[in-house]
């Protein structure tokens, strides 16, 4: 009978069974190794620092340095390098060479400079920075008379492989700072300088202070601070919420701010960083003085006038690449105010401005220099008669100065200007609009409205500053134009008013305002309503001439009903020889010329007395001091008075033989008697 059959155990269970200890052995010596492992980790950390010289960390960086750009570093101070509790690095007394010829010594220097970085993302590639503190950093930026910066680096004083960086090596951290992160860096007591030797150009900027933090792309990016330049203290604070979100493509809000004493600037909204710079939001803009604003920008406005004083703009500011949009302004300049817009596009070769503004008012007098002093007698009045043959004051010339039209080839510009009135010197324009087509050098200001001394009309002017001489073009239609008060204000001319009608188009070329104004060439005609030529009192002086007729006329001007007259202008001369003047004491006519260039007057008006006798009066002299000719009248006076003699003679005894026939008569007639 055969017994119970034996069960055997798996040999595997068997085999794991005797090998469990030698495992468990094994994991133990493990774990004892990785503990004696990190032991010597952290005592080579802490030790490190103290066993390695720092001196060849710092011929290290300062061989790679020279290496990668040619120019020398030198660590003059301590070097300092700690593991624990996080990466730092501290030195003293670093410089960085200037390129060769350079005005300053060293690009670059610190006083001191600490870096303290994180572990963990230099396993990756990255390099994040906890902090980095410069103190008194100083920075020469330069740029030399052949246009080369001294912020482009030679590539080196060797020549090597381009072979993969050493992992750990100088160059492979150079590799890495593409994905550079910094979460705060601060400097005290900075000075920064730019040199361009091309122009002269320079500034500086000194008690630069500065805060930038940002604990990653996700995080706020902050920096505040504030920096002197100029001798002016600019304050700043910059804000961007989502920096990752910016610089991907997506909207990120924005806040900048700028605080000075020259200029304030305020904007808050959304910007976009790429691939192309998008930025939306409010503005404000606040200069207290825009004199002193331009003097501390090193571009100073000539001391003319008393204008330019505070500025402010409020709007919305709206930027796309290179086009720069501002809009719903609000802008007030000394008394001036307004609303508006403007867009800059400086996408093309020759950058475009399209914009419009509406004032209520504009007073240009607080922007212009003082008047030349008047010279000479500006009344009107005529010249005493024993004052003739003497030399005529001296009279306001042209310029010669040169005219410079290069500015117009600067930007292509179509703006629009409306206002409710505009003052220019005495000159007083009522409500109003004109619009500025400047292209390629040429401008066309063309005055849609105008309103103008109880009148209107409208105008253009050109001018061409495309070819080597420049051109100005004019047309001009006026009506109902109280000329007295205009001229009046114009140059001080006082002897002609009236309600004008005017219609002129001239044109010129030259080089200064004397050459245009001498080149001038077109055609005009004026027609004057009911009004007076003042000061010119032809009735009085025809009646020295006729005083033997006893018309008994006298006045203080000659009034007239209407006056027309067409005109000519050729070589900056103008031509008139059909005038007439319509009057009922006095009809006249005229005919002559007004020089322009000399601004001299030579004109002749011929009243008629009875409609019968003609009395020429001459018109000469400069056109701010009139002067008439009373020879003339004494010319036509002295046959007059001849004439007169003749007529009473022929009706009147000679006084001695009629005496005597009379006597004789009446001897004769008293004494016969009838015998």
């Amino acid at each position: 009978m055969s017994g119970p059959a034996t069960v055997r155990p798996p040999i595997r269970l068997v085999s794991d069974m005797a090998e469990t200890p030698r495992r468990r052995f094994r994991v133990k010596k493990l774990l004892i190794g990785i503990g004696l492992l990190f032991l010597v980790l952290v005592v080579a950390i802490v030790a490190a620092p103290f066993v390695v010289p720092t001196d060849t960390y710092k011929a290290q960086a300062v061989a790679e340095i020279k290496r990668a750009t040619g120019r020398d570093l030198r660590i003059d101070g301590p070097v300092s390098f700690s593991l624990l509790p996080q990466l730092a690095l501290s030195a003293q007394d670093v410089s960085f060479a200037n390129a060769p010829g350079g005005a300053a010594p060293e690009m670059a220097k610190v006083k001191s400079l600490e870096i303290r970085l994180q572990l963990r993302p230099l396993l990756s590639g990255d390099v994040t920075i906890d902090s980095l503190v410069l103190i008194d950093p100083t920075i020469a930026l330069e740029i030399d008379k052949r246009g080369r910066a001294n912020w482009q680096f030679d590539e080196g004083t060797e020549a090597r492989p381009h072979a993969a960086p050493a992992p750990g090596s100088l160059e492979g951290f150079q590799s890495t700072i593409a994905g550079l992160r910094i979460a705060k860096l601060q400097i005290q007591n900075g000075s920064a300088s730019y040199v361009d030797a091309r122009g002269g150009k320079k500034w500086s900027a000194s008690a630069i202070n500065m805060t930038f933090s940002m604990a990653g792309l996700d995080s706020p990016l902050a920096a505040e601070g504030s920096a002197v330049w100029n001798g002016e203290t600019i304050a700043f604070d910059y804000q961007v919420a989502r920096p990752a979100a910016f610089e991907g493509g997506e909207a990120s809000a924005l806040r900048l701010k700028m605080a000075s004493r020259p200029i304030n600037i305020d904007f808050t909204g959304t910007g976009v960083g790429a691939p192309k710079l998008k930025l939306a939001g409010k503005v404000n803009l606040s200069v207290p003085s825009v004199r002193h604003l331009a003097k501390w920008t090193g571009l100073p406005i000539a001391e003319q006038g008393t204008g330019l004083g505070p500025l402010s703009i409020q709007g919305t500011l709206d930027v796309e690449g290179s086009v720069y949009g501002f809009g719903k302004a609000q802008i007030a300049l000394d008394a001036l105010r307004g609303t508006g817009g403007i867009v800059f596009d400086n996408s093309r070769a020759r950058p475009g401005i399209n914009g419009s503004l509406l004032l209520e008012a504009l007073d240009v007098n607080p922007y212009l220099g003082a008047p030349a002093a008047e010279k000479g007698a500006a009344t009107g009045a005529p010249a005493d008669s024993t004052a003739l043959g003497a030399a005529a004051p001296a009279t306001k010339n042209w310029s010669e100065a040169p005219i410079d039209l290069s500015m117009l080839k600067l930007a292509d510009v179509y703006f629009e200007l409306g206002t409710g009135s505009i003052r220019y010197r005495k000159i007083t324009v009522g409500e109003s609009a004109l619009n500025f087509d400047l292209k390629a050098g040429r401008l066309t200001a063309t005055m849609t409205k105008l309103t103008l001394y109880g009148g209107g009309g409208t105008g253009k002017v050109t001018i061409d500053g495309t070819g080597a001489v420049p051109a100005i073009e004019e047309s001009f239609s006026l009506k109902g134009v109280d000329l007295g008060p205009l001229l009046s204000d114009v140059d001080n001319i006082t002897v002609l008013t009236g309600a004008a009608s005017v219609d002129l188009a001239v044109r010129g070329s030259g080089n200064s305002p004397r050459d245009i104004t001498a080149s001038l060439a077109g055609k005009g005609n004026l027609h004057l309503g009911k009004g007076a030529l003042k000061g010119i009192d032809l009735i009085d002086k025809a009646q020295h001439a006729a005083s033997v007729l006893s018309l008994g006329l006298a006045g203080t001007r000659t009034d007239f009903d209407s006056l027309d007259a067409t005109f000519t202008v050729a070589n900056g001369v103008l031509k008139n020889d059909d005038l007439k003047l319509t009057a009922a004491d006095l009809p006249v006519t005229g005919a002559g010329t007004v020089d322009l260039p000399r601004r001299q007057v030579d004109y002749r008006l011929t009243p008629k007395l009875g409609g019968v006798l003609t009395v020429p009066v001459a018109i000469s002299g400069p056109w701010d001091n009139l002067r008439y000719d009373t020879e003339t009248i004494d010319i036509i006076t002295a046959p007059v008075r001849a004439l007169g003699n003749a007529i009473i003679n022929l009706f009147a005894p000679d006084s001695d033989s009629g005496g005597a026939t009379g006597a004789g008569s009446g001897s004769d007639s008293g004494s016969s008697k009838p015998q």
